[in-house]
């Protein structure tokens, strides 16, 4: 199986509400794993074009490479730095590379625990490997500036309402 012609579209209802981390997500086959284990198992040979048209590696990030008005995917893709995330696996990034999870894991890149470091662990991703433990990520004490940093508080306020009314 090769991973270089596949043509997905998908329409988000919200730009922020990618990147989840969750066993519900897992992809646990062979050439997933051996995918993961040297690529980043999102955004890997993957373009994106956002609504207004803004080529990206994925519509949620926020830098741009062209507009699909002036710009190819072909020369969008050749810009510099368009291909820095496609090599950071999970063995590169921090506290994935101790989880037991890594290599069938999604990976996000577009938010991080630290929008500084493009190697800090998924924002989203509410697993402790050190301890074995799923928690909230939204509610976790140490994610709270990078929530505030990416404008999801109230996405992440409605989202917790909506946990407490069930």
């Amino acid at each position: 199986m090769t991973y270089d012609n596949f043509i997905i579209t998908h329409k988000f209802v919200n730009e922020k509400t990618c990147g989840n981390i969750n066993m519900d997500y897992f992809s646990i086959n062979h050439n997933n794993y051996r995918f993961s284990k040297n690529y980043n198992s999102c955004l890997y040979k993957k373009i994106a074009v956002d609504e207004n048209g803004n080529i990206k590696n994925c519509p949620s990030m926020t830098e741009s490479f062209g507009n699909i008005r002036d710009t190819t995917l072909a020369e969008a893709i050749e810009k510099p730095g368009f291909k820095k995330y496609w090599d950071i696996n999970k063995d590169k990034i921090h506290v994935c590379k101790d989880c037991e999870f890594r290599y069938i894991c999604t990976d996000c890149r577009a938010y991080v625990e630290d929008p500084d470091d493009i190697l800090s662990k998924p924002l989203k991703c509410g697993y402790n490997p050190y301890i074995g433990e799923w928690s909230e990520w939204s509610t976790n004490p140490l994610k709270q500036k990078a929530i505030d940093f990416y404008g999801m508080r109230e996405m992440v306020d409605e989202m917790n309402k909506a946990d407490t009314t069930e």
